[in-house]
């Protein structure tokens, strides 16, 4: 009986052995699982930060462009305004800031569909404003050169006109300093698209 015992003993052991060690395998097995995942989601989390930084980037410069393509349709605006004034120019010198005037808007126009595009909302909401504003910047001076082509003009006339082109100056300043604080508070989101 005591060697049936000792080989029962023996096999039992060597059954609670194998069972152990297939457990422990899992359990490793397991293991590598979850740490493979976890490296997995690791990557995916730095793709995501890596995305974020090269949209935001993106953003900042279409954002820049705009403003800077705004503050030359304005000047341009305003320089189109003083060609038009009584005695400043000669027609040609007028059509040529017109058309000046109009291109500059054009550029700053197109911009504004990439801002809309790369939003957020407010953002693109803020471009909309700006570029209305220079539309009615540049539509001022434009009927300024036909009021000046159409009749002779008086002082008062032309502080009138001055006066106008102030407002609208103004105005697209205004709208140009609302559209970089809401671009300054989109680019300092800190948090990545999930």
């Amino acid at each position: 009986m005591g060697m049936i015992g000792t080989l029962i003993g023996s096999g039992l052991t060597g059954f609670i052995a194998l069972r152990s060690e297939r457990s422990k395998q899992r359990a490793l097995e397991q293991q590598e699982e979850r740490q493979s995942r976890h490296r997995e989601r690791l990557q995916e989390l730095d793709l995501r930060l890596e995305h974020h930084r090269w949209r935001r980037e993106h953003r900042k410069a279409i954002y820049e462009e705009f403003a800077e393509k705004s503050q030359t349709a304005c000047i341009a605006a305003l320089d189109y305004h003083r060609r038009c004034l009584p005695g400043a120019a000669e027609a040609a010198q007028r059509e040529e800031s017109r058309l000046h005037g109009r291109t500059t808007y054009r550029e700053a126009l197109m911009t504004s569909y990439a801002v809309e595009l790369q939003g957020p909302d407010e953002v693109a909401e803020r471009v909309g404003d700006c570029i209305s504003s220079l539309r009615s910047m540049l539509t001022c001076a434009e009927e300024q050169e036909t009021r000046v082509v159409a009749e002779p003009l008086s002082r008062d006339d032309a502080a009138a006109m001055d006066h106008q082109m102030a407002v609208h100056l103004d105005d697209v300043q205004h709208r140009l300093t609302l559209f970089t604080r809401a671009g300054r508070d989109a680019l300092d989101r800190p948090t990545p698209p999930a």
